[in-house]
């Protein structure tokens, strides 16, 4: 006895939308990156802490590589930034990738100065050697520099005032030239100062 699932007129057309779904699948259309736009950050004891979902829509600026680690659903879990090959230091007009601040949290942090922690990993592979950071505002951004040891760690920045902030600039550097050399960065915990 046949069964009407092996019908020609129901097979056919049930292999090719699994065929279809099995395509769409494939591609990770939940993985595919956003338009940077403003996140807000969990507020925990007057630091703005960016982690996970915070991650979800950097921007980045050209001398700079970066990507968003997501869960097999589209969730940010950390974010990745590589410095291009034959990069110089940071100038006050770079931007790097950035944290984009919504409106309320940036006057938190506004004209003020700020401790910034960044939590990484290091890539395994062409890890960058120190990290920059600076407050992104209307002035010019004052990067602060940290070497980053080859193994998982915080390190603390010590960041000046910035008029208008509406983002965090993150970099990460490297005395190589020849390739991207990078870190992950999983918890980035904004402290404002007095």
């Amino acid at each position: 006895m046949r069964s009407w699932l092996f019908h020609p007129l129901v097979f056919y057309p049930l292999i090719l939308v699994l065929a279809a779904l099995v395509i769409a699948v494939s591609l990770k259309p939940q993985a595919w990156p956003r338009e940077p736009a403003p996140v807000a950050a969990q507020v925990i004891d007057g630091a703005l802490v960016f982690e996970g979902q915070a991650f979800n829509s950097p921007a980045v600026g050209a001398e700079q590589n970066m990507s968003v680690v997501r869960d097999f659903w589209g969730a940010a879990q950390a974010l990745r930034i590589a410095q291009k090959p034959g990069q110089p230091p940071p100038t006050p007009a770079e931007q790097g990738a950035r944290l984009l601040l919504t409106t309320e949290q940036a006057a938190l942090i506004d004209d003020r100065p700020v401790t910034i922690e960044v939590t990484y990993n290091p890539i395994p592979i062409n890890a960058a050697s120190e990290l920059a950071v600076s407050l992104q505002g209307i002035g010019p951004a004052d990067w602060v520099s940290q070497p980053s040891p080859p193994q998982t760690g915080t390190l603390t920045f010590q960041l000046p005032p910035q008029f208008a902030v509406n983002a965090i600039g993150l970099r990460a550097l490297s005395g190589n030239a020849d390739q991207a050399y990078g870190l992950e960065i999983t918890r980035v915990r904004v402290i404002p100062g007095a």
